[in-house]
């Protein structure tokens, strides 16, 4: 079982392609403790905690909480996806005393990663991202997001990650979007040449096989949110799932509202609740980009997977 902090809705940056509504909402001390007491006093095998912001560092005292105080009976492993701007020699040190996996956002080089951002003095960020990747590229993932405008130059900006020594990438297309057939076209052709670079004996790790969902960037997993609640998808965190946050709680950790989640009856229930709210709220031309985006990044990880 995977285990989602949602620890603050704010950010540092403005993404143009991130869905989450940023404001200033965090959680809170007692929430955290409250939730520790609730996974002590519960029998989940959990394997997999993850940190989400949507810039996580901007809660560092709070990870550091978690980590250190998170029930014995547990062993997992913890991970961290950060856009690295608050990255320091410190945190750093925290994450390999406990082991924490570290995914840097970056889209490429500078245009690359100026063209979906909007913030002031982003350029001076911008390299300070880029420092960062190269200064931690040994101990890192990154998330490269391709997005329908820069698919075009896809392959030259993993070339560029690939040339700061990174050597473990989840790709993120960018999904709940309409692609037209040219996007689509180049995404495949640049995800079929960076497999005929790996195959030329450019040696590194593809994390996508880590992260499949039967449904495009849903998972069934616990989400922790700011609030009391709890969540069985991490969906919620889209501004455009906010409305339908309630029907979608499966715990409240105030009052100890518990739903059989293993139940297979309520595991299909629920999991036809998000389809049905995502043929609501999206086009059948978005619906149908998704499935395209899906199809091509699946294909492209079962030639990794057969790649011998």
């Amino acid at each position: 079982m995977e285990l989602i902090y949602i620890l603050t809705y704010d950010c540092n940056f403005r993404c143009n392609y991130c869905d989450i509504k940023k404001r200033k909402e965090d959680i809170s001390e007692d929430i955290l403790k409250k939730s520790l007491e609730f996974l002590e006093k519960n029998n989940f095998n959990i394997k997999k905690i993850k940190f989400f912001g949507w810039e996580p560092l901007l809660k560092k005292k709070e990870i550091e909480y978690i980590i250190e105080n998170f029930p014995k009976k547990f062993n997992p492993k913890y991970f961290i996806t950060t856009n690295s701007s608050l990255i320091d020699k410190d945190f750093i040190k925290f994450c390999k005393k406990n082991n924490i996996n570290l995914t840097f956002s970056i889209d490429g080089n500078n245009k690359a990663n100026s063209e979906n951002r909007i913030l002031k003095n982003w350029k001076n960020l911008s390299r300070n991202i880029i420092e960062n990747t190269k200064k931690y590229s040994k101990i890192i993932r990154i998330n490269q997001v391709i997005t329908s405008k820069n698919s075009k130059d896809f392959f030259k900006n993993f070339k560029f990650i690939y040339n700061l020594w990174v050597r473990k990438y989840n790709f993120l297309p960018e999904y709940y979007r309409e692609w037209s057939k040219d996007w689509l076209k180049n995404l495949k052709y640049w995800f079929d040449k960076i497999f005929n670079f790996y195959k030329n004996w450019n040696n590194f790790e593809l994390i996508n096989i880590e992260n499949y969902s039967e449904t495009s960037f849903f998972n069934l997993w616990l989400v922790i949110d700011t609030t009391w609640n709890i969540y069985w998808t991490n969906l919620i965190l889209s501004w455009v799932f906010e409305k339908y946050k309630k029907e979608l709680i499966i715990w409240d950790i105030e009052k100890w509202l518990i739903y059989n989640f293993k139940n297979k009856k309520f595991i299909k229930n629920y999991v036809n609740k998000i389809e049905n709210i995502l043929r609501k709220e999206y086009s059948n031309n978005i619906l149908k980009s998704v499935m395209y985006v899906d199809l091509i990044l699946n294909n492209f990880c079962d030639k990794w997977n057969i790649k011998d």
